[in-house]
């Protein structure tokens, strides 16, 4: 009696068996996807690719909507994001764009802070990790936002840290107030400039534009232009101890040389002084003649 309880157990045990394994077999399963807040739809299943096609790369992903994704990050030699033949260590690659939108490839943030200088960056490091006094780097960066303790404006800007100094020094900026550019530790808090330069600028070759055609003193050659007799300027130097519209070493102390209108101004004086001088030529040549005549008369 037993043995029949038995038996009719285990044939009611494999007609369940069965009855799933037919169930299961009639059954697709979809792998799940994370649900995104505020998503409408489900987004495509993303899987690693446990054998890829090349065997020194440790990681490529498989996307189901754009399966020929070029991205490339091999075990050994170059990794490449847009790419499969990097030419560099990392390169990113992507296709031109138009001539409305600027081509990013690589974007650098930070979250806002209002006592903070917010500067994504770059550093160039010598690598020293043993003691902070010896390491040294290059930064370039970008103070992307200003900031409510020193007021400062966006710029982008070129830094230097030296061993053993706790800072790094401002070498190279452009700040977003009037695009303006800085090299060294100067103050360009100056309007009506563009560029500010400390020490000194070293060049082989300056050429200076001249906007109107009035500061360029050809004019002082024409028969309506009227000079300062030489006793009137003789007047004007005892009075004032300096050229008529050259500026005074006061004024230039303060305002410094506008090279362009300085060189239309040494100019003038030059044409001025050489009328002054050819008139004095025919003078001279009108005194010799008389001269000469009164020495002929003299002789008869």
């Amino acid at each position: 009696m037993k043995k029949i309880v038995l038996f009719s157990t285990a044939f009611a045990l494999m007609g369940c068996v069965a009855s799933f394994a037919q169930v299961k077999s009639t059954t697709t399963y979809k792998p799940r996807v994370a649900k995104v807040p505020g998503a409408g739809t489900k987004s495509p299943a993303i899987y690693p690719n446990q054998k890829p096609i090349n065997k020194n790369v440790v990681y490529q992903y498989i996307d189901t909507t754009f399966p020929d994704s070029e991205n490339q990050f091999p075990l050994n030699g170059n990794a490449g994001i847009g790419t499969k033949a990097p030419q560099a260590p990392l390169e990113i690659k992507r296709g031109a764009g138009d001539t409305r939108k600027k081509n990013i490839l690589l974007q650098l943030s930070n979250v806002w802070s209002p006592n903070g200088q917010n500067e994504p960056t770059l550093m160039f490091s010598n690598g020293d990790l043993s003691d902070p006094s010896n390491t040294s780097y290059w930064t370039v960066g970008a103070r992307v936002s200003g900031d409510k303790t020193l007021n400062t404006p966006q710029t982008f800007k070129i830094c230097f840290k030296a061993p053993g100094v706790d800072v790094d020094q401002e070498y190279f900026s452009i700040n977003s107030y009037q695009g303006k550019v800085k090299i060294g530790n100067v103050n360009e808090l100056v309007d009506g400039y563009k560029l500010f330069v400390e020490e000194g600028i070293l060049t082989e070759k300056v050429k200076i534009a001249i906007k109107n055609s009035d500061d360029w003193y050809d004019h002082v050659f024409a028969p309506e232009y009227k000079r300062m007799s030489l006793q009137d300027l003789d007047s004007f130097i005892k009075q004032y101890k300096h050229l008529p519209d050259i500026p005074t070493t006061e004024t230039v102390m303060k305002e410094g040389v506008d090279l362009g209108k300085m060189n239309g101004l040494l100019l003038k004086k030059i044409e001025e002084l050489t009328l002054h001088m050819i008139d004095m030529k025919k003078e001279l040549d009108a005194t010799k003649k008389q001269m000469e005549a009164l020495s002929v008369k003299k002789k008869k």
